[in-house]
């Protein structure tokens, strides 16, 4: 199944992804007189089975309510957004940084969340903005102590990420990390959410674009530590929750790594598209 949320009077609500089009689920279950999830957190709530009669109630009607607002947020309300750092092993070489031995993370806010096609603000105090494309899994149960070999079964899904930094703010006054990444909308995420039983995450194309040009090409093989090991290891650090996002880290390709006289910031007007092998392409555009 691929879902996402659109705006809905000002509020997110869960659209269903068809070959169709995205269709309005709450509107889906009043035409037939049931009950079906309205957001993003109650589908994932449900389980596989009312999931699967959910995508087959909306795949038998001659015209399914489409979903007419905008994109929000895959999902709005989740606990957590952690995030990552150098788990490519190509991204940590053309960092100048050692191998990490452990999962290297920091964090994200909710206010860092935006949807597909949501244009993003750039503050002008800060001049190197750069772009990464990341696999983000999406947490479908509540996890604590997982063994990596069952790990893959708390996942509900994954979508494509952006975990836009400042570096000119990222590496001032120490490691800024989690300042330099957390600005209003620095978190994209979209255009959907495939559910797990769809994806193979240790074997996905993945790459970025700025303004139609391919930056970073690469394969989720290339991850240091596997998404079923940073499951692991996060959930015996911390209660992991349905809806938490992690982003798991980004392929080489970004500014950071270019050389110096090839280095070309973003900027507003800039358009950065985060592709990744069956889930889709998230978009966004720099203002």
């Amino acid at each position: 199944m691929k879902a996402t949320q659109f705006l809905k009077n000002g509020k997110s609500a869960l659209g269903i992804v068809t070959d169709r089009g995205i269709f309005d689920a709450e509107e889906a279950g009043r035409i037939l007189g049931k009950s079906f999830p309205r957001t993003m957190t109650e589908l994932i709530g449900s389980s596989k089975e009312a999931r699967d009669k959910l995508a087959e109630d909306i795949s038998a009607l001659p015209d399914p309510p489409a979903a007419k607002g905008l994109y929000a947020p895959v999902i709005t309300d989740c606990e957590k957004v952690l995030c990552i750092g150098l788990n490519y092993r190509q991204h940590a070489i053309e960092s100048k940084m050692e191998i990490p031995e452990k999962p290297v993370l920091f964090n994200k806010f909710a206010n860092s969340l935006a949807g597909h096609d949501q244009d993003i603000s750039l503050l002008p105090d800060y001049k190197e903005y750069d772009y990464e494309a990341e696999l983000v899994a999406v947490i479908g149960r509540e996890a604590k102590n997982v063994p990596e070999e069952e790990a893959l079964s708390y996942v509900f899904g994954y979508t494509c990420g952006n975990d836009l930094s400042t570096r000119d703010l990222q590496f001032a006054r120490g490691a800024q990390w989690v300042l330099s990444k957390s600005f209003d909308g620095f978190a994209p995420v979209g255009p959907c959410i495939v559910t797990a039983d769809e994806i193979d995450p240790g074997n996905l194309h993945i790459l970025s674009r700025v303004n139609g040009e391919v930056r970073q090409d690469s394969n989720t093989s290339d991850l240091i530590f596997s998404v079923s090991a940073l499951i692991a290891d996060l959930s015996r650090h911390m209660t992991l929750r349905p809806g938490d996002l992690i982003f798991t880290g980004t392929p080489s390709g970004v500014i950071l790594g270019y050389p110096p006289e090839k280095k070309v910031w973003l900027k507003a007007g800039d358009i950065v598209e985060i592709e990744i092998e069956g889930i889709g392409t998230l978009r966004n555009r720099l203002i």
